[in-house]
């Protein structure tokens, strides 16, 4: 495999990316919308845990720049970015094996 280097602001970009996905629940909840859009109750329901704590993950989620967000009302829904999110995910569980 040859080597590819990037510049440091890609690392840490890829870095930020990488401590996004660094949880359980968070992988979930990349699961979860993977299936398409989802209001913050929908996934605090699936993905079992507190709403407080589910803004807090899709906050992490958002700052890396993984999924967004946009408001209906008082309903706050999710997606993710595009389909890159999914491959990512699928890299990192080729790896984990």
């Amino acid at each position: 495999m040859e080597a590819t280097f990037t510049s440091e602001d890609a690392r840490n970009r890829a870095a930020l990316i990488a401590r996004a996905m660094a949880d359980p629940k968070r992988l979930c909840v990349l699961e979860q919308l993977a299936g398409g859009e989802r209001s913050v109750s929908d996934l605090s329901h699936d993905v079992g845990c507190q709403v407080p704590n589910m803004s807090q993950h899709l906050s992490v989620l958002r700052s890396a720049g993984l999924v967004r967000s946009r408001r209906d009302g008082t309903t706050v829904f999710y997606r993710l970015v595009d389909d890159r999110v999914l491959d990512a995910y699928r890299a990192l569980q080729l790896v984990a094996g």
